[in-house]
């Protein structure tokens, strides 16, 4: 089956790029009106010969001809060329405004706002086309899930406008922009209000350690996360699962593992209940989920700086992607599937992304990131889980399951994509290991009160 694997970005153009080639181009076009003039100067030339002495062979028409239509051609080229440039920088200033506030600063250090400006005065018609591309994007809210639905007739086409128009309408009333957008926005009014460690005891049980060892590629790491579907569920209320890896040079990574959502959604006793789904999607400072796994990673000896790659299904996604955003660890590498928001982790981080074209909450990601998710190695692997068109049945659970998803990393592995090499070789690393140490970590069977400490005593006050 088809894979679509990208960086995540809608655009990754460099206008700087185009300006270049554009410039090379405008340099063969100076060469080419250069060779007509001697052309022409030729052809009046030879008019000035006797019809006896003319030299037919040498008659310039022909190459004036295909001078005139490479110049011209060359010309349109480089116009083309200088308006997309313009209307890519245009478009990534409009992300970083959205993204950044009034305080946006373009890639050469100025004002985004100033910029932005500054090409529309010198540029109206790159512009207008940017602006039409912007609104073509917020118009396509999820357009792969509802193209998947092509077909489906009016009782699939009627379930795919009311859920994209409810989704279009809570980002709307929430005031968190497309995609992922307004999550910089966020993260900054989380800063100070999210800590690095749980600061807390947060109820959980713990398994006794086991040898482990280190997953042999993306596929068999993905079904490392606790679910109830295949060989790791243990059991049913493990959240989160943390494998300590001591390395050849005698440092300690760590990776954790984090489930999805879990009981129904009307159960709020469990830390990775329905409704932490919400705080987490709105960029809310407090998460049970992911105190939670700040939790089980001190348990299991992680310390602020050490590093701590993660891998997380739907509400989880949202928790390892949490971690390489707010926490105290060195976050380098991140594995989403079925994540309900994209988000761009920066230069430092390795983000892999599986998302299903059919799975309902991929569709949450809001048209997804507009800029490259991490790395220059970070992925987007994208398609759909199954092609069919089958009304409301289309909207298939099976689309948004971790064993799902593992096959989908497994076809990944299997393409022969280039791509799939350096997946490989961080596999191969964690292979390396002298001691892999796992641990689950499980929800409660009976949730007792948080301890409740007195701010007098915490202060030492006597």
């Amino acid at each position: 089956m088809t894979l679509d694997v990208t960086q995540g970005s809608i655009v990754a153009v460099d206008p700087e790029e185009l300006r270049i080639v554009a410039g090379r181009i405008r340099r063969a076009c100076d060469r080419v009106g250069r060779a007509l003039e001697h052309i022409e100067q030729s052809g009046f030339l030879q008019s000035q010969l006797p019809v006896e002495h003319a030299v037919v062979w040498a008659w310039p028409g022909l190459a004036a001809d295909r001078c005139r239509w490479f110049g011209d051609g060359a010309a349109e080229l480089v116009a083309e060329l200088l308006l997309a440039a313009d209307m890519y920088e245009t478009i990534e200033l409009r992300t970083l405004l959205e993204m950044h506030g009034a305080a946006a600063v373009a890639p050469g250090g100025a004002s985004a706002r100033d910029r932005l400006d500054e090409l529309r005065e010198s540029n109206p018609a790159a512009s207008a086309r940017a602006d039409r591309l912007w609104a073509a994007w917020r118009v396509m809210l999820g357009r792969d899930l509802a193209e998947h639905w092509s077909g489906a007739g009016l009782p699939g086409a009627a379930a795919m406008a009311v859920l994209l128009a409810a989704v279009s309408g809570l980002r709307r009333t929430l005031g968190m922009g497309a995609g992922s957008l307004g999550e910089p926005i966020r993260a900054k009014s989380r800063a100070g209000r999210v800590p690095g460690s749980s600061e807390g005891f947060v109820p959980m049980r713990e398994s006794r350690p086991f040898r482990g060892v280190a997953p042999t590629g993306l596929a068999e790491a993905i079904t490392r996360i606790p679910n109830s579907e295949g060989l790791w569920n243990l059991d049913d209320n493990a959240r989160v699962r943390v494998d300590a890896y001591t390395m050849p040079t005698g440092e300690t990574r760590y990776v954790v593992n984090i489930a999805g959502s879990s009981e129904m959604p009307w159960d709020t006793s469990d830390p990775f209940n329905w409704g932490n789904n919400l705080t987490l999607y709105t960029g809310g400072a407090d998460s049970e989920g992911y105190e939670f796994v700040l939790e089980a990673l001190e348990r299991a000896g992680a310390e602020p700086g050490d590093i701590v790659d993660a891998t997380g299904f739907s509400q989880g996604a949202m928790i390892a992607q949490r971690l390489a955003t707010d926490s105290d660890f060195t976050v380098q590498n991140v594995t989403t599937i079925g994540a309900p928001l994209r988000l761009p982790l920066g230069d430092d981080v390795t983000s892999i992304a599986l998302a299903h074209e059919d799975d309902p909450v991929v569709a949450l990601a809001d048209g997804g990131s507009p800029m490259r998710l991490g790395s220059d190695s970070s992925l987007l692997i994208r398609r759909p889980h199954e092609k069919r068109d089958t009304g409301l049945l289309e909207w298939d659970v099976e689309a948004h399951r971790v064993g799902s998803y593992a096959e989908t990393a497994r076809i990944f592995e299997e393409s022969g994509d280039s791509r799939a090499e350096a997946v490989r070789e961080y596999y191969a690393r964690l292979g390396q290991a002298t001691s892999v140490r796992s641990t689950f970590f499980s929800a409660p069977e009976e949730r007792p009160p948080r301890i409740a400490t007195d701010p007098l005593l915490d202060k030492g006050a006597p």
